[in-house]
């Protein structure tokens, strides 16, 4: 397999999107309401990245090919009150999962993250994906015990994780 991962362009939204719409149907099938997930659409995955020029988003490449991506920046929602970085989304298509693709994205965004001065980082996850929970804490990521719920057709719960960089 020929991977390159690189920083991503703001030409490569539309290539992000797509993988961004089929990894939450691949990973969350089992996991989210199937209402919820019907209610996605590319289409709005593609606004998401085409606006936001996909800035502090690391790509995956193989084959020359998209097939995974990892973005960071500012806490999106700082509840807690202190100095915090956060992964704010990490996506791989199922066939490239296990070849530790995703840990050298995320181990690419945590230097880029410690370049920029970030001293801790946080991210959400599903309280249900037991993979990205196991995942994250191989690599040094730990439960803070803080959590928020939203309802989705049925209640959802993400779990707050940290490491120090």
């Amino acid at each position: 397999m020929d991977l390159l991962l690189r920083k991503a362009l703001a030409d490569d939204f539309q290539e992000i999107a797509s993988v961004h719409h089929n990894a939450w149907l691949e990973t969350y099938s089992n996991l989210l309401p199937k209402d919820f997930l019907d209610n996605r659409s590319l289409e709005s995955s593609i606004r998401i990245f085409k606006n936001n020029h996909c800035v502090d988003t690391v790509v995956a490449v193989v084959n020359g090919k998209i097939v995974g991506f990892c973005g960071w920046g500012n806490l999106r929602e700082n509840i807690f009150h202190e100095e915090l970085s956060e992964i704010q989304g990490i996506y791989l298509l199922n066939p490239f999962k296990k070849n530790k693709i995703g840990r050298r994205m995320i181990e690419f965004a945590l230097r880029e993250l410690r370049l920029e001065g970030n001293q801790k980082v946080g991210l959400w996850v599903l309280s249900t994906n037991k993979n990205a929970i196991s995942f994250y804490k191989k690599i040094g990521f730990t439960d803070t015990g803080k959590f928020r719920e939203e309802y989705l057709g049925q209640l959802v719960i993400e779990l707050f994780f940290t490491k120090g960089l």
